[in-house]
């Protein structure tokens, strides 16, 4: 237990000096994500912030390998979020290098995905051989496209993602130990030690934003454990804000659309808050409190 806790705290170190590293090589390419021009006006004022911090939160990811060892199932949960962060990584680049708030077009960022979904459950059904129902097997490639398009919408406020990241991760390390399933112990503990890493330079106010890179990432790695978890349903507790979140801007477009009016005072659900005259720190509590409140209901009911 000593040897492995030791080990932590070096991936812990390593990814601060990943971050840091990449903090400041960004800062001198003055790799800035544009603000969307629609959003709340206290946000434009991060337009000299720099983005890519989701490169360190893979990087440190696959360092962990440093220190532990993964099973064919870990592996394939590490490389179908690396896939999903190149993507992020694509659209990311694009709005950098345009200067817009647009990267990839939804049609094309949505025909990566729907590529990646049905790629990964291939090699993970034939190569890797996890037989999977049929049921379940939908509802997984509706989880790899969902998701991490969920947790995009999530990341929208200092740290909002990276905490709520972190609580969804304790609930799949809780989950994993309470079955003693120790191929995949270190997982979720070392994606962890990542976004943790990274939440010291994204805390507000963030000097580090995870960009597409890392919001895609997060989400299809939380998609891919409750995958070779055969559990797809435990994203319901836990993702329970991601899910709010998504199902605000659904509400939103329709409402619009139907009936010209708007539910929220803006989508997703945390500028709603934000418009109400929250901080966005009081804003990015409140959205932890209520993820750490679904993690305890989830560690209580099951």
């Amino acid at each position: 237990m000593l040897s492995n806790i030791i080990k932590y705290i070096l991936l812990f170190i390593i990814g601060l000096l990943v971050q840091r590293t990449l903090l400041s090589w960004l800062k001198k390419q003055r790799a800035y994500h544009p603000i969307y021009e629609l959003s709340p006006t206290t946000h434009q004022k991060k337009r000299k912030t720099p983005s890519f911090g989701g490169v360190g939160i893979i990087i440190t990811l696959f360092l962990s390998g440093l220190f532990f060892s993964y099973s064919t199932e870990s592996l394939w949960c590490l490389y179908t979020t690396l896939a999903s962060a190149l993507i992020g990584f694509l659209d990311d680049t694009l709005a950098t290098v345009y200067g817009k708030n647009k990267g990839l077009s939804a049609k094309y960022k949505f025909l990566l995905q729907n590529l990646l979904a049905i790629l990964s459950l291939s090699v993970l059904q034939f190569f890797i051989i996890l037989p999977l129902p049929i049921p379940v097997i939908i509802l997984a490639y509706f989880l790899l496209i969902a998701t991490p398009n969920a947790t995009n919408l999530t990341d929208g406020l200092d740290g909002l993602l990276s905490g709520l990241g972190i609580l969804s991760l304790i609930g799949f390390s809780y989950f994993i130990a309470k079955h003693n399933l120790t191929e995949l112990a270190m997982l979720p503990i070392s994606m962890i030690i990542a976004i943790g890493a990274f939440l010291v330079f994204n805390k507000s106010p963030a000097k580090l934003f995870m960009g597409d890179t890392g919001s895609l990432a997060i989400g299809t790695f939380l998609a891919t454990l409750a995958i070779v978890l055969k559990n797809p349903l435990i994203l319901i507790p836990l993702g329970a804000i991601y899910i709010l979140e998504t199902l605000s801007v659904i509400i939103q477009v329709i409402s619009f659309k139907f009936t010209k009016k708007r539910i929220f005072l803006m989508a997703p659900l945390h500028h709603h808050f934000e418009l109400l005259g929250l901080s966005e720190t009081q804003v990015v509590g409140l959205f932890w409190t209520m993820g750490a409140f679904f993690l305890f209901l989830f560690i209580v009911l099951t």
